[in-house]
Parts: C-alpha cells; sequence; structure tokens
C-alpha cells in the first residue's frame, strides 16, 4: 500500500505542479469585471490538493524508511465499483449541464445522485434537486449579474 500511496501522491503531485504552472494559465482569459483574477480560485484549490498529495508521498517515504508493516489493500471489487458508477453518473451530470444547461442540467446530476445515495422519497427529491439550482440561478443571474451555463 505505501508503494500505491507513494506513486499515487507523486502522480497527483506532478499533474498539480503542470496545472498551476501550465494549464490554469493558459486556459484562462484576464477578467472582463472587477475583483479577484479569474486564475485565482482555481489556482488556490490546485495548490491545495498539490500540497495533499505532496504529504501523502512524505507520509508513505516515512513508512517505508521506518519499514512499518504495510496495511493490505482496503478496496475491494464491489467497492470500485460503486466508485466507478458514481464518477460515471457524476460525469453524466456534467455532461447534461453541458448541453441543456444548469436549470436542467443540474437537478437532473442532484436527483441522480440521491437516488443512487438511497433516497427513495419523491418530494424530497425533486425539492431538493430543483430548490438550490433555481435559488443558484436567481442569485447568479439578478443579484450578481453574471451569466451562467
Amino acid at each position: 500500500m505505501d508503494k500505491a500511496d507513494l506513486i499515487g501522491g507523486a502522480g497527483l503531485a506532478l499533474l498539480g505542479f503542470l496545472m498551476i504552472f501550465v494549464i490554469i494559465p493558459a486556459s484562462t482569459e484576464e477578467g472582463m469585471y472587477f475583483g479577484l483574477s479569474p486564475t485565482f480560485f482555481p489556482t488556490l484549490l490546485t495548490v491545495l490538493l498539490t500540497a495533499c498529495a505532496l504529504g501523502l508521498v512524505a507520509q508513505s517515504l516515512l513508512r517505508m524508511r521506518r519499514r512499518v508493516a504495510s496495511r493490505p489493500f482496503p478496496l475491494t471489487s464491489w467497492n470500485f465499483l460503486m466508485f466507478l458508477a458514481s464518477a460515471c453518473l457524476a460525469f453524466g451530470g456534467i455532461l447534461a449541464i453541458d448541453w441543456f444547461g444548469m436549470l436542467v442540467g443540474g437537478p437532473i446530476l442532484i436527483g441522480a445522485l440521491m437516488l443512487f445515495l438511497g433516497e427513495r422519497n419523491p418530494l424530497r427529491i425533486a425539492l431538493t434537486a430543483t430548490v438550490p439550482v433555481g435559488l443558484v440561478y436567481l442569485l447568479a443571474i439578478h443579484v450578481l449579474g453574471t451569466p451562467v451555463p
């Protein structure tokens, strides 16, 4: 498990550095409005995730150096299948938002994830899927005056 942590952490750290120094600056433009640069929040989140990846690398190196007994691989095939299913749901929701816009795709994503997680009450699903999306849409359009997909 320590070797997997080392390889995974190093890969995520390299991806983080690539995002910070190449992908984010190349993919964003100067802001038209006041306030922070459009690169600020993506860069901040990427720096934090890269720091977590470097922490994983350091932890695995320390464990390997102390020769602590490695834990068995904790992921069963069922867990991995459920992870893949939830990742596919999230990716499908992102595609729905891209194709149909936030007002249609957002409730589809939220409702699908609620069903996947076991919620069966149709009223709760409908309210939870539509009300927050509508409020965020109204806030963005009428209060902040920003375009929404």
